[in-house]
């Protein structure tokens, strides 16, 4: 027998309204709500002359404004309207100037801190090429010398203040090393140059890393007869007045340390291996790290494992607003920045190669060019 023809009918109708009413209030309870995604950052891919004439002024580091005194004249060349004048004083006026709006563009070799991204949420740090530093000194006799971070560190802490100290002996077996005292020389100004030193120093000692640290600016040990100078340029100069020195300089002047007479150190890298700078040590230090660089593109790419990484490498940083006082100006900072890291533009191996700096590799650029697109104007 049926089993349904056996229910009373009047069951049946209760039960089917009973299911149409569940339906129905199953059907009006309200969707969970979808988050709202948050609105993506404006992006102007727009580069090219601006219709009227602009300026943009820069200032900061002494390494990389060599580099950007090659690039003015061709700039202009390239896109009539726009004239870029740079001028040094140091990174840390560069970052300075930079985030109070004196200026458009602020050269730096050092990144953003932390607290500079807090304090300046609007300025960015975009890297245009890759430099290095190198160790200079001033000692009559000796073309060949060799040395670490550690004994670096030592010796602008004034813990050791010969040349033939037994540290430093160790590393350079053979060499006839006088002794005289070593005559530390550092820049007085906020520098850029002072920032990765000081890293370099950070990195390969730990009294070092605990005390002065790093900075554009730091503590300084007292060291007797210790020296200070302004700039690269007078960097150079005071290493070259001053027999038994030794200087931090940005590779950037090389022919002018070369020019000065001064001789350049071996350094040990993180593998132990005493290397050189070139375009080759330098491009095994950015290969062994520039594929983490963050999305704020602050980086450090000092001490970088690697057999043939040289120690001390960094990136040469624009600091820009990302908003700008008019569109005129925003697609004026767009064109140079944008020109400035092609390979067909101002980043030619021409323009590179007489500053001993080295190009920025392309998953770089591939963030670089998003951060340039977000510069933009309320106009």
């Amino acid at each position: 027998m049926n089993i349904v023809a056996r229910r009373p009918w009047a069951a049946i109708v209760v039960a089917a309204v009973a299911a149409i009413a569940m339906v129905t209030a199953c059907g009006s309870q309200p969707s969970a709500k979808k988050p709202t995604p948050k609105p993506s950052p404006t992006i102007n891919d727009q580069v090219g002359n601006p219709a009227s004439s602009v300026t943009l002024s820069e200032a900061g580091s002494s390494l990389v404004e060599p580099y950007l005194a090659a690039l003015a004249p061709q700039l202009t060349s390239a896109y009539s309207n726009i004239t870029l004048t740079p001028s040094a004083g140091g990174s840390g006026v560069g970052i300075s100037d930079a985030a109070t709006n004196l200026i458009d563009l602020g050269g730096s070799d050092a990144y953003l801190s932390d607290s500079e991204m807090t304090q300046y949420p609007g300025l960015m740090n975009i890297p245009i090429a890759i430099s290095a530093q190198e160790i200079a000194y001033n000692l009559p006799g000796v073309s060949d010398l060799k040395l670490s971070g550690n004994i670096l560190a030592e010796i602008y802490q004034g813990k050791i203040t010969k040349w033939n100290d037994p540290a430093i002996a160790k590393l350079n077996s053979g060499v006839n090393l006088p002794s005289a005292t070593i005559v530390p020389i550092r820049r007085v100004d906020s520098s850029g140059d002072t920032f990765i030193f000081s890293s370099f120093l950070s990195a390969t000692n730990s009294a070092w890393n605990n005390g002065p640290a790093f900075g554009t600016t730091v503590t300084w040990p007292a060291v007797t007869g210790e020296l200070t100078a302004t700039g690269n340029p007078g960097m150079v100069q005071a290493a070259h007045a001053t027999p038994d020195s030794i200087a931090y300089i940005g590779i950037s002047v090389k022919s002018s340390i070369q020019s000065a007479g001064l001789g350049i150190a071996e350094l040990q890298n993180k593998a132990g291996k005493f290397v050189s700078a070139s375009q080759a040590t330098i491009t095994s230090a950015v290969t062994n790290s520039a594929q983490d660089i963050p999305s704020n593109l602050a980086q450090s790419l000092i001490y970088e494992p690697g057999a043939q990484s040289y120690p001390i490498v960094n990136y040469e940083y624009m600091m820009v607003q990302k908003q700008q006082k008019d569109a005129n100006t925003a697609l004026a900072i767009r064109t140079f920045l944008t020109w400035a890291v092609d390979s067909s533009g101002g980043a030619n191996a021409t323009n590179l190669a007489s500053v001993n700096f080295i190009a920025l590799p392309s998953n770089v650029l591939l963030k670089i060019k998003p951060a340039i697109g977000s510069i933009t104007s309320g106009s």
